[in-house]
């Protein structure tokens, strides 16, 4: 976890500003009010507006990084507002009398990443203080991997020398030995992952944990660099592995209870309810009653990494569609269950 963060402080290092911040925070008091205590209908009043940022700096009074919240002039936040617009493209509209409010009420999926990543850069930063308030899972990443000079080479095209050890599951025990341009860092599992290419292997995925037993910033820049977009590589893939099989809309059952979680925390992005369960809130689960299962779908590749994130629901969830791929499932289950035998 702490690694990700250091991801996340060196992401903010050009923009995580006093000013930054100020700005930040008009727009999280402004785009959620009630948690700062203000309930004036959706809307924030300057003095209300004013009043929160106050008490966010005196609460961090000894931290220049909150120098500024308290400089929340009319022209300054007037100035701050223009360049919320900018940055987050989003409006902050001001209605006389009652005060400040977004256009829209909806955040974009785009806001609710720079939320996200605001505050995991807040975590670190207050990392030492907090340690007796927040726990965080360790992760695999290798002693031999420093992440800031390894995302400066993403960033520059620059090559990274690498000496791999792969496991019988990612490619039998070979040794990768090379130099490679790197692409992209990924997270999963408490796990981190470098995408990286070269001509004899293509793109591949190596695991930043102790199969790593060199990795090595070079001088030399790529001199055909290739174009990675994270985005489109892992659009129809849940993890990391991409088995080129063909993705396809599989449909999941879902106990009414983890419905819930699922509506909350995808199992991909792609994924859509097709149906709620009848029945929501029930004190008791009754597999049985049909009344507690809701639909949803996703569009992915039904590989390896598919069948861990179902199975990792144990009761709750069951696939239904496509038929060989209920049976696939079912065949893992089944040998599983062997094991008991």
């Amino acid at each position: 976890m702490f690694e990700r963060l250091l991801l996340l402080s060196f992401f903010f290092k050009h923009t995580m500003t006093p000013e930054f911040l100020r700005r930040y925070y008009i727009l999280r008091i402004v785009s959620n009010p009630k948690v700062y205590g203000i309930e004036k209908n959706g809307y924030v009043p300057l003095e209300d507006l004013q009043r929160a940022l106050d008490q966010l700096r005196a609460d961090n009074i000894d931290d220049p990084l909150y120098e500024k919240l308290n400089q929340f002039s009319q022209k300054t936040i007037k100035r701050d507002l223009n360049k919320i617009k900018s940055y987050y493209k989003t409006v902050i509209l001001h209605k006389r009398n009652y005060g400040y409010h977004l256009e829209e009420y909806e955040l974009s999926d785009a806001l609710k990443e720079v939320y996200e990543k605001t505050e995991l850069y807040l975590l670190q930063h207050h990392a030492h203080s907090w340690k007796e308030h927040v726990t965080t899972a360790r992760s695999s990443l290798s002693p031999n991997v420093d992440l800031v000079p390894l995302i400066q080479a993403i960033e520059q095209q620059i090559l990274v020398e690498i000496s791999y050890s792969g496991w019988y599951d990612d490619n039998g025990f070979e040794t990768i030995e090379g130099f490679f341009q790197p692409l992209h860092i990924k997270e999963v599992n408490k796990a981190w992952y470098l995408i990286a290419h070269n001509t004899k292997y293509g793109i591949y995925e190596f695991c930043l944990d102790k199969r790593i037993k060199s990795l090595t910033v070079s001088k030399h820049k790529a001199k055909k660099p290739i174009a990675f977009h994270p985005k489109t590589h892992f659009k129809n893939v849940i993890g990391i592995l991409k088995a080129n099989i063909k993705p396809e809309w599989i449909h999941i059952q879902v106990a009414n209870h983890h419905f819930k979680y699922l509506e909350s925390n995808p199992m991909h992005h792609s994924q859509q309810v097709v149906v709620q369960p009848k029945q929501l809130d029930t004190e008791s689960l009754d597999y049985d009653n049909p009344d507690i299962w809701g639909e949803i779908k996703i569009f992915v590749e039904p590989n390896y990494e598919f069948l861990m994130e179902v199975l990792k629901y144990n009761l709750w969830v069951k696939v239904v569609s496509p038929l060989h791929i209920k049976d696939y499932v079912k065949e893992h289950i089944e040998s599983m269950l062997a094991y008991y035998n």
